[in-house]
């Protein structure tokens, strides 16, 4: 509590809005990425760059809940800056904290997760022209992120006027000016990865059900762009009380800049983590989506998938092809082939599709003779 930090000045406070959401928001999105690296393990995946990337935007999201929590904690956050400047030694710490805020934020959360979005697209739609496409949106999610990093470097001369302003003749570009450049080009690559899938969804051919299915799986993924929104509408509409006040400011600007990378996170594992959630769905459920979903049996061919193949009907759409086992003993046993290069991601595209996607009702499973 504010009153327990300094007990002689009773001052608003507004760090405990802070600290419940940033902590649940941080434990939901570790469970997620947990949930997808279990996957891939019990369905032996060799892990890809996408696993690597969400890994790290992991890892800078965590220190980024971190360091928002214990400044609320030892009250830098949620006080009124006029008050908090009374303080040097707070005032210091408080910059430099924001420096590592703004770098783990966009360069090392946001940034890997979108391209790990990306590369899952690539591995689903096959088209030159789509992948063409994920190349341009990819490769200005990245030279965001770079600038952004080098901005963070570049935004004072000399650097450590970033947080020690008695150096004279120091000079900065404010953090807020430089959030206003680069704001709305991040929300246009969050837009652009959420509408460019939806197409080549609704030109397959199968029922409109599964179209809506499909789509809704991929507007998850529009959830962390909702966050991105808010936060530039907020930036703009205060950002003079940002400049001003800004340790009261991050209170609530706080949730919302760890929401936003944590969303796009989670987004990136729900299609990967599916298969353990059929798994462990209560059986009440499992015929609600049983048209949606493969039977227990067939979970047990994704153990045994080859390299997926290249679409055949030219819609653009990975299809993994089914390998048997080469013996009689190794059927007995309930043994599977150790997948090659197969990939879960492209897995749980076929159950997403359903068989009607491949023409076919047949199981795509272990074959018993």
């Amino acid at each position: 509590m504010g009153a327990d930090w300094n007990p002689g000045h009773q001052q608003p406070y507004s760090g405990n809005g802070l600290v419940g959401p940033t902590a649940a928001i941080a434990a939901v999105q570790t469970v997620f990425v947990a949930a997808k690296f279990y996957t891939r393990f019990i369905q032996r995946v060799k892990f890809g760059l996408d696993d690597y990337l969400i890994l790290l935007a992991l890892v800078a999201s965590l220190a980024c809940s971190m360091i928002f929590i214990v400044l609320a904690k030892i009250g830098v956050i949620g006080y009124h800056f006029d008050y908090v400047s009374e303080m040097p030694d707070k005032v210091i710490l408080a910059r430099k904290c924001t420096l590592a805020l703004e770098i783990l934020d966009y360069p090392f959360t946001i940034t890997p997760a979108k391209l790990a979005v990306l590369l899952f697209y690539l591995r689903i739609f096959t088209t030159r022209k789509f992948q063409i496409l994920v190349y341009i949106i990819g490769s200005l999610v990245l030279v965001l992120g770079v600038s952004v990093l080098l901005e963070n470097f570049l935004q004072c001369r000399p650097f450590a006027y970033i947080w020690d302003r008695s150096i004279p003749g120091g000079t900065c570009i404010h953090p807020v000016d430089a959030y206003r450049i680069f704001a709305p080009v991040n929300v246009l690559t969050g837009v652009l990865i959420l509408v460019i899938p939806i197409p080549a969804v609704w030109n397959l051919h199968v029922p409109k059900a599964q179209k809506l299915a499909v789509t809704g799986v991929f507007l998850l993924g529009g959830l962390g762009n909702v966050a991105s929104i808010s936060k530039m509408v907020i930036n703009y509409a205060e950002s003079d009380f940002a400049r001003d006040d800004p340790t009261w400011f991050a209170a609530k600007y706080g949730v919302l800049t760890i929401l936003e990378g944590s969303l796009i996170i989670i987004a990136a594992c729900i299609i990967s983590i599916w298969p353990l959630f059929t798994r462990i769905m209560p059986r009440r459920f499992r015929t609600t989506f049983a048209r949606s979903t493969p039977r227990r049996s067939q979970h047990r061919s994704w153990y045994s998938r080859e390299t997926p193949a290249k679409s055949e009907s030219g819609d653009g759409i990975t299809r993994p092809r089914e390998i048997h086992l080469l013996r009689e003993k190794d059927r007995n046993s309930s043994q599977s082939l150790p997948p090659s290069l197969a990939d879960l991601e492209d897995q749980r595209w076929s159950i997403l599709m359903d068989d009607e996607v491949y023409g076919s009702h047949q199981s795509v499973g272990v074959s018993h003779e």
